[in-house]
C-alpha cells in the first residue's frame, strides 16, 4: 500500500482537521488526545468535506447537516440532522418540494473509510490502498 506525507506533525494543531489529495482521494488528518488519525474528507450522508467541520471529544461533525463520525474507525455516532424547513419537505402540498423531501429522508448516513497512519522522523504518513482495492472496499 503506498504511503504519503502529509505534513510534520509540528504542523498539526489538536482537533483541527488538515485536508490532503492523495492519488485523487480526499483525506484529512487530525491530531486528537495525542494521536493522529486519517480519514476519506467526504460525509457518507451527503458528501461535504469533512474538513471544513468541527473536531471534537473524538469526532468529526459534517458542516453540511450535522452527521458525526468516530475519528478512530470512522464509524457514524449520529446520523444526518436535516433542518426545518427541509425536515418537513415530504409534508409539503408541492408535488416538486414533497418529492425533494421523500429523497432527502432516504438518503443513509454511511460510516467514512479510515486510513493507516504512520510517524516517521517527525512527519506524519498516511498509507492509501490502490484505487482497485479501494473500489472492491467500497463496492
Amino acid at each position: 500500500m503506498p504511503t504519503h506525507r502529509i505534513c510534520r506533525l509540528a504542523e498539526l494543531v489538536p482537533d483541527t482537521p488538515r485536508y490532503a489529495r492523495i492519488d485523487n482521494i480526499d483525506v484529512f488528518v487530525a491530531l486528537h488526545a495525542d494521536r493522529v488519525y486519517a480519514l476519506q474528507n467526504r460525509c457518507g450522508h451527503a458528501g461535504a468535506a469533512l474538513n471544513q467541520g468541527e473536531c471534537t471529544d473524538g469526532l468529526i461533525v459534517c458542516p453540511l447537516h450535522g452527521a458525526a463520525f468516530r475519528l478512530e474507525s470512522g464509524a457514524v455516532e449520529w446520523t444526518a440532522i436535516i433542518p426545518p424547513p427541509m425536515a418537513l419537505y415530504h409534508l409539503s402540498d408541492n408535488s416538486r418540494l414533497r418529492k425533494f423531501g421523500e429523497l432527502l429522508e432516504g438518503i443513509e448516513t454511511l460510516p467514512i473509510r479510515t486510513f493507516p497512519v504512520e510517524i516517521r522522523d517527525g512527519d506524519v504518513f498516511v498509507s492509501i490502498p490502490e484505487i482497485s482495492k479501494l473500489e472492491s472496499a467500497v463496492g
